[in-house]
């Protein structure tokens, strides 16, 4: 039943935009505070987690194009369009796999990009393995030092840093010009006025 709960918690934390504290580190806590096996919480953890992330992919593929206006909804599927086949899929699911900070636009994007879900779901699942299993079960902390640090990761600047940085790589997802980019190598940003080229 823990383990369960272990799996939900995770899943909910990784449906969400919110600036939660680092998976790993609270699945680190919870294994030291409640006396679990590190590999039971390792797979409950990485189960939640691509569970969560892939119903966040589903979510975003159903209702996100719906809310975006005409450039950036025709810029988004004309990534969609770059990335089918086989190679588009390999690429994707290995960045969904390392899934870079901040995770929850990677898989969200992929959403958008209506990478089938079964591929979030995998690709999460390999790399919160290795991450948790990482994280879990090579700690040397102590209780004490991981629960410190998951209240540090809590705090007001760390929050209004993360929800920063989640803003700006929102904003810079949906308004690199993605056809310039790639056909032509160069980088371009859709502003309020039109096209924004960037300097030099």
């Amino acid at each position: 039943m823990e383990y369960l709960a272990i799996a939900l918690l995770i899943a909910f934390i990784s449906a969400t935009p919110l600036p939660w504290p680092p998976s790993w580190l609270t699945l680190s806590v919870i294994a030291l505070e409640f006396d679990l096996r590190p590999a039971g919480v390792v797979v409950a953890g990485a189960v939640g987690a691509a569970a969560g992330r892939a119903g966040l992919a589903w979510t975003v593929r159903c209702f996100g194009p719906g809310i975006l206006t005409t450039g950036p909804r025709e810029n988004v599927e004309y990534l969609a369009q770059r990335l089918r086949g086989r190679r588009g899929r390999l690429g994707m699911a290995g960045l969904l796999a390392v899934s870079p900070p901040p995770s929850w636009v990677v898989n969200a994007s992929a959403g958008l990009l209506a990478a089938p879900i079964f591929i979030v779901f995998a690709a999460n699942l390999a790399g919160r393995t290795v991450t948790y299993g990482l994280g879990v079960g090579l700690t040397g902390l102590a209780a004490g030092d991981l629960t410190d640090r998951l209240h540090e990761a809590l705090g007001p600047v760390p929050v209004a840093i993360s929800l920063g940085v989640l803003a700006l790589t929102v904003w810079l997802f949906l308004s690199i010009e993605w056809q310039t980019l790639l056909e032509n190598r160069r980088l371009r940003l859709r502003g309020p006025l039109g096209p924004l080229r960037r300097p030099g």
